[in-house]
Formats: structure tokens, C-alpha cells, sequence
């Protein structure tokens, strides 16, 4: 990446307690945890919108969007339980917490600020809206391990891992180094709306 751009996304960030948890899921796989890089517990966050690397002038219309989409949200709270993964259990490339409670307004506010970003000449997302929590991705170089035993009446699939109230939304810049990636908060805007 050049000087000239920065690596960003908006995001729900997610509150210590939750994020401990989260990253406590890798027991439930555990004989299979190794063909998976696991995100570090301090990078989960729950992804509204990915822009990838956009011109530094070009980061205070995102901010502004975040702003405008966030004025119209009003609070609310999410419960995080379950793993899933894209695009199979059966063929895991990422492993995911899923969204139950709150799940409705997620979806709302990531189209909020599709919308906000929209205005501002961002392109559209192409893909539709799934809120989920990535927690790992599988290690490149080999077939995925099946793991469409989580999708059996065993108990995992409910696994609870916590709830959290969302009151803000944060613009995040993504630094990529030779240990992984590092996210700096650029901004954040609190939830407004009535």
C-alpha cells in the first residue's frame, strides 16, 4: 500500500468480556483448531463495511458517512451465539460466531452506512449483509476439515457467547504486517437515533 491510501472499514466494535469469550470458541474445534488462523482476540469486531484502501482524502467522507448512519440508529443490544461457516460446515474457509439478537438492526445499520456511503460516491456493496463475527480462517494449502458435526443436535450450534449493548460504530484503519494485521480506531460515532 502507498502513502497516499489507507487500508479502512466500519465496524461495531465489541466489549472485552464478549471478545474473551468469542475467542474461547477455538475449544469447541479443538482437534481441529490447528488448520485454522485464529483471529487474535483484540481484532474481533463485527464488520459493517469493508472499503479496503481508499485515497487518505477521501477517509473524512467516510467519517462523515459513519456519522449520518449512526445519527439515525438508535441504540440497541446483540447477542452473539452459535458457529457457522462460509461457505460450509462441510468445507470451512471461515469459521464464524453468528448475531441472534440484534441480528435486524445490524443488518439495518450496515445498510445505513451503505447508504450514507453511497451518497458520498462510494460504490454499493455488491454482496448481501450476513452479520456474523469471524473468529478464524483456514490455513491455506489443504482441504478444511468437515465440521458438519456442529450442525447436528450436539449442543454446539447454541453455544452462547455473549451480549453486549451497541451504542457506537467506529471507522477502523487496518495496518498489515509480517505478524498480522494491527486496527487503530480512525473515528467513532455514537448511535443517536430515537
Amino acid at each position: 500500500m502507498d502513502e497516499g491510501h489507507r487500508r479502512i472499514f466500519i465496524a461495531v466494535t465489541l466489549a472485552p468480556a464478549v471478545r474473551e469469550a468469542a475467542a474461547r470458541v477455538r475449544g469447541v474445534v479443538e482437534r481441529e483448531a490447528h488448520r485454522f488462523r485464529w483471529v487474535s482476540p483484540e481484532n474481533l469486531h463485527l464488520t459493517l463495511r469493508f472499503l479496503g484502501e481508499i485515497r487518505r482524502g477521501r477517509v473524512d467522507m467516510v467519517v462523515e458517512a459513519t456519522r449520518e448512519a449512526a445519527e439515525g440508529t438508535s441504540p440497541f443490544s446483540l447477542t452473539l451465539a452459535g458457529l457457522g461457516a462460509f461457505p460450509s460446515l462441510r468445507a470451512p474457509r471461515v469459521l464464524w460466531v453468528g448475531v441472534h439478537e440484534g441480528a435486524d438492526r445490524l443488518v439495518a445499520l450496515a445498510g445505513a452506512v451503505d447508504t450514507a456511503l453511497q451518497g458520498r460516491h462510494f460504490p454499493r456493496e455488491d454482496r448481501p449483509f450476513h452479520p456474523h463475527l469471524t473468529v478464524a480462517r483456514a490455513r491455506p494449502g489443504g482441504r478444511p476439515p468437515d465440521l458438519s458435526w456442529l450442525s447436528t443436535p450436539a449442543r454446539p450450534q447454541d453455544l452462547l457467547v455473549g451480549r453486549q449493548d451497541v451504542d457506537s460504530v467506529a471507522v477502523m484503519e487496518s495496518l498489515l504486517g509480517p505478524s498480522g494485521p494491527t486496527y487503530i480506531e480512525v473515528a467513532r460515532e455514537a448511535l443517536r437515533g430515537r
